[in-house]
């Protein structure tokens, strides 16, 4: 009996011993994961302090991307933006969406006029446009605009409210040639200006007359202007020609161009594509890759003729005959260039009738752009027949009070360097 009662002692005090060691392993077990806890609990506050540091400096970037999306009016991409990373999507994020969506529920449809202003390439080194040696000294002063009147003007529209727009923001054309008029939303004050740019391309004399030479791709993937210095050393310049000027300016100043917008090239067939021959391989294969850069950053193109010239083609002696050959020999060698387009310029402004006009539209062009500072764009049928203003020498002087009242102070922008003007 006494045996068995020791047995009994032995094997409780066993597994008493075995308990207490549960016990304490679960102790142990219980205070390590809640000195984890603590120690985590205790790491907590700095490791949070930090990694909130990380998250406002994303979206102060973010926030800051945002604004310049705004000043680009592309609302909906800046909300999508702010709204895109959910680590720091907060209220903070929330107010600045918010803050897009109230200005965006204000905006209303653009009602008033329609301005579209035009240029040629710029003279950049007035002392040869307009001196001794030049071929057409009072042509230049008459209907071209100097690099430095162009770079006078932008600040001076902007603060006009002008900013940049393409047709196809003004204008729906549907799958059977149908043209309406779109509602372009732009905020108070802010006004839609269509921009062109009519013969882009360098012939011989004028190389040597102080404008630009060629379009060429540097190595910033930019589209800049090579041009002949004084010294007739052919160097890169920013400010020879208009495109990469715009670039520039609209890079300075997003509010300047709706959704990327910039203006229109008007090829001239006969005067190459932007300083490149259209017969020869290896310079249509050059001149194809600045027209997709162009394309890329907001530049779009136009038929500008393929011969500019009078008689049968463009004036009061106009033939079926002579159009005809015209737009077939443009489509021939400038159209796999540059690409489809259903814009027409018009040489000299002339405005075709009948069935030369009609003509222009059963082959695509839905927008005939001519010359005409007074008027507005009319849809006639399948069509717009779209007036454009030419801000140059010219108009600068004949028509002063009208470009005061409507684009900008002439006296701000003309250049001194011009000759009298006869």
């Amino acid at each position: 009996m006494k045996r068995r009662t020791k047995r009994i002692r032995r094997r409780n005090a066993w597994m008493l011993t075995l308990l207490i060691l549960l016990i304490l392993t679960s102790i142990s077990g219980f205070i390590f994961i809640m000195s984890q806890v603590e120690n985590s609990n205790n790491n907590t506050p700095q490791e949070e302090i930090e990694k909130e540091k990380a998250r406002e400096a994303k979206r102060v970037v973010v926030i800051n991307e945002a604004h310049q999306l705004v000043k680009g009016y592309y609302y909906q991409e800046a909300i999508d933006l702010l709204k895109s990373d959910s680590e720091i999507f907060n209220d903070k994020m929330k107010s600045e969406v918010k803050k897009i969506e109230d200005f965006m529920i204000e905006l209303k449809p653009y009602i008033g006029r329609i301005e579209h202003v035009f240029f040629h390439s710029l003279i950049v080194y007035p002392e040869l446009a307009f001196g001794p040696n030049s071929s057409q000294p009072q042509g230049y002063n008459y209907w071209m605009t100097t690099a430095l009147e162009f770079q006078r003007m932008l600040p001076l529209l902007m603060e006009r409210g002008y900013v940049l727009v393409r047709i196809s923001d003004l204008y729906d054309v549907d799958s059977l040639g149908n043209v309406t008029k779109k509602d372009v939303y732009l905020p108070e004050g802010k006004r839609p200006l269509l921009m062109s740019i009519d013969n882009v391309g360098y012939p011989e004399n004028r190389k040597k007359e102080g404008f630009a030479s060629r379009l060429f791709i540097n190595q910033n993937n930019e589209v800049s202007a090579m041009i002949r210095n004084l010294e007739g050393l052919e160097i890169e310049s920013r400010t020879a020609e208009v495109f990469p000027i715009v670039d520039d300016f609209v890079k300075e100043n997003p509010q300047f161009s709706y959704r990327g917008a910039k203006g229109l090239l008007g090829i001239t067939g006969s005067w190459g594509v932007m300083g490149y021959d259209p017969k020869i391989a290896s310079e249509v294969t050059t001149a194809k890759v600045i027209v997709q850069r162009l394309k890329e950053t907001g530049w779009e193109f136009a038929n500008h003729s393929y011969t500019h010239a009078d008689g049968k083609y463009f004036s009061e002696n106009s033939t079926l005959e002579g159009i005809k050959e015209d737009t077939q020999l443009f489509k021939q060698w400038i159209t796999p260039v540059i690409g489809e387009s259903n814009v027409f310029i018009a040489p000299f402004g002339i405005t075709l009738k009948g069935e030369l006009y009609q003509y222009f539209i059963d082959e695509g062009y839905a927008f005939y752009l001519n010359v005409d500072r007074r008027s507005q764009p009319k849809i006639l049928g399948k069509s717009v027949l779209m007036p454009r203003i030419n801000l140059d020498g010219f108009v600068m002087n004949k028509d002063k009070e009208y470009i005061n009242q409507h684009f900008f102070d002439v006296d701000k922008v003309y250049d001194d360097r011009r000759p009298a003007f006869e």
